[in-house]
């Protein structure tokens, strides 16, 4: 991908950091490493992939439900904090689940509740569709009506 923009995908590469959270407290520690290495970095977007996870296997049952959105609440404020300290970009990915009551429409809906909807600026759904392609749907936004559009993964990146 980084080819098909004209970059050397080395020193994309070199560019990226990942790290690995292995459970709910991890994973908020891990923005206070980011944090730290901000200082020396000029870092422009976070990428947390299933954001909801782990907080999902650890808080479990309704009982739990409280004290898992109010951690969940407390990630999302550190992670938009770094965004506005860094002027960057917070990217999540999500888990859905599957609502079977639902009578018409999609029956799958997002984790994380309305804590969750109310952390995120814009929210797009993504699925995949026939013949390798997937779709895209806004589904809020502060400034921008909701929508669709088709799109690939290619080698040179996403096309429309």
């Amino acid at each position: 991908m980084a080819r098909g923009h004209g970059l050397d995908p080395e020193q994309v590469l070199k560019r990226i950091h990942v790290a690995r959270a292995y459970n709910s407290a991890h994973q908020m520690l891990l923005v206070d490493e980011i944090k730290r290495m901000s200082s020396g970095l000029n870092v422009k977007m976070i990428i947390v992939d299933s954001l909801t996870s782990h907080f999902r296997a650890e808080y479990i049952g309704r009982g739990m439900l409280a004290n898992r959105q109010q951690k969940l609440n407390k990630h999302l404020k550190e992670l938009k904090q770094q965004a506005d300290v860094n002027n960057a970009l917070v990217l999540v990915t999500n888990q859905v689940h599957s609502k079977p009551d639902a009578m018409w429409g999609d029956p799958t809906k997002p984790i994380g509740g309305h804590v969750l909807a109310h952390a995120s600026t814009f929210r797009l759904y993504l699925r995949k569709a026939k013949g390798g392609r997937r779709i895209a749907r806004l589904v809020d936004s502060p400034n921008l009506p909701d929508g669709e559009c088709i799109y690939q993964v290619t080698q040179d990146g996403l096309r429309d």
